[in-house]
């Protein structure tokens, strides 16, 4: 069962995420030599965050989407004022419950899809859903 947990974005909190940014990059291959120390401290809401009035967090407590990556434990940045489109995951009351969906649009006709394959994609028509929000982003641990 995929339970989903709303947890509020305050932008401008005095607990903001300020942390370390390297102003080099940082290689993912061979090592590259250091050049310098530490340039600057970044809030991460500049990175998590496009919309702060629009924007909420959701922990995500399931293995629905897993084949989409989203695990258990991760938390979603949800962002309603993008508009959703086709592939992109969103999330969406339904049945009197949230859950995370990928929104499909075929031939004009609007699906929400599911990751695990023993789900058939559920008919926009044929249900009745509300989209809250469009995923921008998705944290998790490694």
């Amino acid at each position: 069962m995929e339970v989903i947990e709303i947890i509020g974005f305050k932008p401008n909190d005095e607990y903001s995420a300020k942390m370390t940014l390297f102003e080099m990059s940082v290689a993912a291959g061979y090592p590259i030599p250091v050049e310098s120390g530490i340039e600057k401290e970044v809030d991460l809401n500049e990175f998590l965050v496009e919309h702060p009035a629009s924007t909420f967090f959701a922990r995500v407590e399931g293995l629905n989407m897993i084949h989409a990556g989203i695990r258990d434990g991760d938390v979603l940045v949800v962002d309603s004022a993008i508009k959703p489109s086709d592939g992109k995951i969103v999330l969406v009351t339904l049945n009197s419950g949230l859950t995370v969906k990928i929104y499909r649009e075929i031939e004009g006709d609007i699906f929400l899809e599911s990751q695990k394959q023993q789900f058939l994609p559920l008919t926009v028509g044929e249900i009745e859903f509300e989209i809250i929000g469009t995923v921008s982003k998705i944290i998790h641990s490694l």
